[in-house]
């Protein structure tokens, strides 16, 4: 095994874009995740805050990918958790059902804009301006403003995008002329926190593979972890850095595991 490997315990793999498109898995995703259970501990995260843990569950394991329900990291349960870890309630929230469903099953109030306290923030297909109005008038009141990512897009098939939550946060901010008191999702470090809380595995005993520099390999950085990038991104701009692998794409993965 190479020594970049040496002393790690737990592969932490990004989705959208490192392992599936949309819904297309991404070529050498499923014979990779396999090589690697036999060998380290694989959890899986992402910043998709539309849908629940137990939808991107199920998402993997109809892709090919078998994982169990506590294996997935999604910014939708991950936000409603810190929620509740920090005792923030009677929300409005600005978000997709799968959302809402997560802040709902952790004991915590969604309420009008007119009687809540709180605004959260996730990716929200229905944005529209009335909520825009409802989620500045929420923040007028001084209470907390939390929101899943900050991400400006995200890949939803072959070259094509869609505005991500950040779209949606820099609106809201803009009106409100206030910034997020806190960001759960990448690179933000709360989840790799809770991972080896619950795996518990130091940092250094962890790397996570993702197609983002910014969000997956600066969270890993953040965090004092290792980091796999699997991008072209070398092409044009090398990085000199012994903490991060650049692959550019997973078979090439495969092969550097394999010797």
């Amino acid at each position: 095994m190479h020594e970049f490997f040496s002393n790690i315990k737990l592969i932490a793999f990004d989705l959208d874009g490192t392992l599936y498109v949309g819904e297309k898995i991404i070529p050498g995703a499923v014979e990779l995740v396999s090589y690697l259970r036999g060998r380290y501990q694989v959890v899986f995260f992402t910043n998709n805050s539309s849908k629940t843990a137990s939808q991107i569950h199920d998402k993997l394991n109809g892709l090919g990918i078998e994982c169990t329900l506590e294996e997935v990291y999604a910014s939708s349960s991950a936000t409603a958790v810190y929620l509740r870890e920090f005792g923030i309630d009677n929300l409005y929230v600005v978000g997709s059902p799968g959302l809402n469903c997560e802040i709902k099953s952790n004991g915590l109030n969604i309420l009008d804009a007119d009687s809540a306290e709180n605004l959260v923030v996730g990716l929200d297909p229905d944005f529209s301006y009335k909520k825009l109005a409802n989620a500045l008038n929420v923040l007028l009141k001084d209470g907390k403003y939390i929101v899943c990512n900050e991400d400006g897009s995200f890949p939803s098939g072959e070259k094509k995008y869609l505005p991500g939550c950040g779209a949606i946060v820099s609106a809201i901010s803009a009106a409100a002329n206030k910034k997020p008191d806190f960001m759960v999702g990448k690179p933000n470090t709360y989840m790799l926190a809770k991972i080896s809380e619950k795996y518990d595995v130091d940092n250094s005993e962890i790397i996570v593979v993702g197609d983002s520099y910014k969000s997956d390999i600066l969270m890993a950085l953040n965090f004092s972890c290792k980091a796999v990038l699997v991008s072209d991104y070398c092409n044009d701009s090398p990085i000199n850095d012994d903490r991060i692998l650049v692959v550019e794409n997973l078979q090439e993965f495969i092969h550097f595991m394999r010797g």
